[in-house]
Parts: C-alpha cells; structure tokens; sequence
C-alpha cells in the first residue's frame, strides 16, 4: 500500500495519517470550543487507538554554541514501528506566526525530522505539517550565511531605498 496523499498530492507517512486520524476524531467529538489541555487529554485517549505511541511534555534541550540555555515542552513525541514526529496543539482561531517558529525551533533543536501543529480552535481541523531536512540547512550553512536571510535582507535594503528615493524634500 502507497503512502496516503494530502490535497496537494504530498506523502504522508503512516505515523502522520494515523495521528492526524486521532486529531479529527478528538475534534468531532469535542468540537472547537475547548481548551488545549482538554484536547491534550482527549488526544492520550485517542492516539492509541490508532496505533500511535506518544510521550507527553518532552522537554527539549535549547542550546547556543552548545550550551543549553533552557529547555522547552514539546506537547506530544508520537511513533509507531518505522516513525516518529512532534505533535504540537494548539486551541485558537488561528495558527498564529509564533506558533510555527515554535514547532521549527523544536525540530532544529530537538533534532527531530517532522512536526505536526494541529488547531483544534478552526474549522475543519488546522493542520500545517513541518519538515526539517538538515542536508538544506548544511547546505546553507556551508558558507556561514542562510541564503534565505540574506535574500530577505536584500529585499528590505531595496525597499529602504526605493522609499528614501521617494520621500518628499524638505
């Protein structure tokens, strides 16, 4: 059997589909209105029932230069036979900027290849899956500089001049 498809037509691995199954069920049964914890708790009823293993509030060393600076909790670490990922919650109406950069920080930090930020506060189910494929951050680190960095600050550089250029004169 092939690896189930998302709308856009990306893989999901098995642990992936399983866990995204726990969290619609946890959702049609509680609905939108809850807290986290109350889905949280839900989710440690429902994961194995689809075959998920999980690990509540992992802690997840934060390090700079190689010393931990502090340490953060990852909702859930969740696996099967072949797999493992992040499965973060959350409970709002939107998934919120600093909720992405969070799950990025726990996948770079922890070391982990896959999370999943689920919002049980909209509907359908909020759903953004994340990746993390050291080989692109090496990539871009074989230089000492994050190519995606320096072209965000190529383009704030062109746009502080284009609007120098079109200020008014004194």
């Amino acid at each position: 059997m092939s690896a189930p498809l998302s709308k856009k037509r990306y893989a999901f691995n098995q642990l992936s589909y399983d866990a995204i199954g726990a969290c619609i069920d946890v959702q049609s049964q509680l609905g939108v209105h809850c807290t986290e914890v109350d889905y949280q708790r839900a989710l440690e009823l429902a994961l194995p029932k689809h075959d998920v293993q999980f690990q509540r509030e992992v802690e997840i060393p934060i390090t700079f230069d190689g010393v931990v600076v502090t340490r953060r909790r990852v909702d859930f670490v969740a696996w099967n036979d072949t797999d493992e990922l992040i499965l973060e919650t959350k409970a709002r109406s939107i998934i919120l900027p600093e909720d992405v950069e969070q799950c990025l920080l726990y996948l770079r930090q922890g070391g982990y290849r896959l999370c999943l930020l689920v919002n049980f506060g909209e509907k359908p189910l909020g759903i953004r899956r994340f990746v993390h494929t050291p080989a692109d951050e090496e990539r871009r680190n074989q230089d000492g500089v994050d190519h995606e960095e320096r072209l965000d600050h190529e383009t704030h550089e062109r746009t502080r001049k284009t609007r120098k250029e079109d200020a008014p004169l004194s």
